[in-house]
């Protein structure tokens, strides 16, 4: 045997193990991002099927809102009206439209759940609808009964034709005109159709809050920054490089961002960056999570480290969800012994590895300012007897948010349970006048 046939008997077997070795591992490397990209597109089926049918949910609690006549039932209408357009709200966050424009929609969803939660907390006995009230309600069961049917046509199209949400992720990002529109076309119609509505009487909150919003996102100071600042200050919060990474300036509803989008390792990562100084107000990076590691007191840890990498110190939390291994921490800014509930924030974190992988920031970013602290003309004492002596009140504190004039109030913050449900409530500090109540749909946040 030749000295070449020796070599080729030792290293044949070798080279194949190899060969095969490398085959083996690629089609690992397939399987894992066939499983990524699947689950990714699950979960957008998921959120768009679940917005029809909270969309479908909603138009049936308006007509009910109408055709009630019990105090307690018209209560729990408007409150189940409030939390249908909350979930709808979160059902298009999971959907790949930051680069599409659909904040109208969003903006109009808003509204009509802050109208029709301020419209249900109050005792109908010493202060009923109003007919005005009863017509913005009509104009609004009319309104959702237009969006419902326009999202009805776009989720028939998707199950014909067997759309892919991923399909519709590509087509925003490469902006290919070959790839099937239908979709984006069908949301940009229901878009346009909402700017069309005629004008809404939200009442005297709604517009508050309005001319708050308006006025607070021209409060932001400092200096506008490019697209490749824009790259980098988000490279560094995320520790990565900029390679990839696709920008776009948009008027993301009331104030100019630039929209960041990248493949991440096991994911896409959008994020949304304001050209004042380029801070951070929104993030999604859409990955699965398997497992459970980290138990929430790691994952608030981890959180509290990621927020003093952005600059936002002295955040503190206020309640949190948790589910399919994810936690998500609602925050609020504090001062002394003050919650500044204006600046608030949310945060994702997975909890199999402590990743942040979800950031809602606005309400921070635009309301965050320098308070002179004052002192509330009532005690405690005082502001709890303004309290329903049935409340079993847990926990106390003094909180600024914001009163139904769209200006701040210094109040007394009461939590507590009633009948198995647990309540935040705020007393004015200067006037005793219940300024807000909100029902706590998860664990006591006094216990975190």
């Amino acid at each position: 045997m030749s000295t070449y046939g020796k070599i080729a008997r030792v290293f044949f077997p070798i080279t194949l193990v190899i060969l095969l070795g490398a085959g083996a591992w690629a089609y690992k490397e397939y399987q894992e991002k066939s499983s990524i990209l699947i689950k990714a597109e699950n979960q957008y089926q998921r959120a768009f099927h679940e917005l029809n049918n909270h969309m479908d949910s909603l138009q049936g609690e308006i007509g009910k809102v109408l055709a009630v006549n019990s105090q307690k039932h018209l209560s729990d209408s408007l409150t189940n009206v409030w939390r249908l357009t909350y979930a709808a709200q979160s059902d298009v966050a999971q959907l790949p439209l930051s680069l599409m424009p659909f904040h109208d929609t969003q903006k109009f969803l808003g509204r009509m759940g802050t109208f029709s939660y301020n419209a249900g907390v109050r005792d109908f006995n010493k202060d009923p609808l109003s007919e005005k009230e009863y017509q913005t309600l009509n104009t609004l069961y009319q309104n959702a009964t237009d969006i419902k049917g326009k999202l009805n046509e776009v989720q028939s199209q998707v199950l014909s034709k067997n759309l892919r949400w991923m399909d519709v992720e590509l087509a925003i990002a490469t902006e290919d005109k070959k790839l099937d529109h239908t979709i984006i076309d069908g949301f940009q119609a229901v878009n346009n159709m909402v700017v069309q509505f005629p004008e809404v009487d939200w009442g005297p909150t709604v517009n508050n809050l309005e001319v708050r919003k308006k006025e607070k996102f021209t409060t932001l100071k400092g200096r506008n920054i490019s697209e490749e600042e824009a790259k980098e200050k988000a490279a560094k919060l995320l520790d990565r490089s900029t390679e990839g990474m696709k920008v776009t300036f948009a008027e993301k509803g009331d104030f100019p961002v630039y929209s960041i989008s990248f493949e991440g390792k096991n994911g896409p990562c959008n994020l949304d960056l304001t050209r004042t100084e380029g801070h951070v107000t929104w993030m999604l990076y859409n990955r699965p999570v398997k497992e459970s590691k980290l138990s929430r007191e790691q994952a608030l840890e981890k959180a509290q480290s990621f927020l003093k990498k952005m600059g936002y110190e002295g955040m503190v939390p206020i309640s949190h969800i948790e589910e399919d291994h994810i936690v998500t921490f609602s925050m609020v800014h504090k001062e002394g012994n003050i919650l500044i509930y204006p600046e608030a924030l949310a945060l994702k974190i997975a909890l199999d590895n402590g990743e942040i992988i979800g950031i809602q920031a606005d309400e921070y970013v635009f309301n965050r300012k320098e308070r002179v602290t004052e002192k509330s003309t009532l005690t405690h004492e005082q502001a709890r007897k303004q309290v329903n002596p049935h409340l079993k009140v847990t926990g106390t504190n003094q909180a600024y948010i914001y009163g139904e004039d769209g200006k701040e109030a210094l109040c007394y913050e009461f939590l507590g349970t009633l009948k198995d449900n647990q309540y935040r409530i705020f007393i004015n500090g200067d006037t005793g006048e219940e300024e807000f109540v909100e029902k706590i749909e998860k664990e006591e946040p006094e216990k975190m």
